[in-house]
C-alpha cells in the first residue's frame, strides 16, 4: 500500500492584506495569501487567494515550507490557536517568520487587542513545535520615542493639507527620526521597542 505525499507549496502569508512582502521572493515561488473578509480593512483593498475565518487555515497538513504572519497576532482572536494552525501546515525544518507590535498606538480599531513579550513569544511558538527561535527588536528607546512622536503629532494636529504634510515631514519629522535611529545604532538597540520580529524553524 502507497501513501500519496503532499503537494508543498512554497510560501503561505497569514493576513497577507495586499502582500507587501511577495516582491522578496523569487516569482517562480508560489506565493499565496490568506485574510479574513471585513476586519481594519476592506476586501477590496487586499490581495487573498483564500478568505478563512481567523483561526482554521484552509490548507492541509505539511504543505508548506515558508510561513509568513507579519502584524497579525494582537488582531487575531485565538493568537494560540492560529500559531497551532500555523505550525500544522508547516513541513519540518520550514521556517516561518512573526512579528507583533509592542510599543505601538492602537490600531485598526476595534481589532487590536493584545502585545506580547518576547518570552511570551517563544513560549507560544515552543508550544507549538518550533524551535531555533530568533526574536530581535526592531527599535530601541530612541526609534520608539521618534516614531511614536511622530504619530503624536500626525494625530494631535489632524492634517488635511497634504503639501503641509509634506513639507514638516521633510524638514522636521524625517531629521527626528534619523537622529533617534542612528542613536538606536549607538546603543544597540537598548530600551523599548516598536515591535518584535521572530524566525523559528518547524521541528
Amino acid at each position: 500500500q502507497t501513501c500519496a505525499l503532499p503537494i508543498l507549496k512554497d510560501v503561505l502569508d497569514v493576513g497577507c492584506g495586499i502582500k507587501p512582502y511577495r516582491s522578496l521572493f523569487p516569482a517562480s515561488q508560489e506565493y499565496l495569501g490568506i485574510d479574513i473578509q471585513g476586519g481594519g480593512h476592506t476586501d477590496e483593498a487586499k490581495t487573498v487567494d483564500k478568505y478563512y475565518d481567523g483561526l482554521n487555515i484552509p490548507y492541509g497538513d505539511s504543505e508548506f515550507e515558508t510561513l509568513i504572519c507579519t502584524q497579525v497576532l494582537e488582531r487575531a482572536t485565538d493568537p494560540d490557536a492560529l500559531v497551532k494552525e500555523s505550525a500544522r501546515v508547516m513541513k519540518s525544518g520550514g521556517k516561518a517568520f512573526f512579528s507583533m507590535p509592542f510599543t505601538y498606538p492602537e490600531h485598526e480599531q476595534p481589532y487590536d487587542f493584545r502585545r506580547f513579550t518576547r518570552f511570551e513569544h517563544k513560549r507560544l511558538l515552543e508550544k507549538h513545535g518550533f524551535k531555533d527561535i530568533e526574536i530581535r527588536q526592531t527599535t530601541g528607546f530612541f526609534g520608539t520615542f521618534g516614531q511614536l512622536f511622530v504619530i503624536y503629532a500626525f494625530e494631535s494636529m489632524k492634517f488635511r493639507a497634504s503639501l503641509l504634510k509634506t513639507i514638516l515631514s521633510v524638514i522636521i519629522f524625517a531629521p527626528i527620526q534619523i537622529k533617534a535611529l542612528l542613536l538606536d545604532l549607538i546603543f544597540r538597540k537598548s530600551g523599548q521597542t516598536m515591535d518584535y520580529v521572530i524566525a523559528a524553524t518547524k521541528k
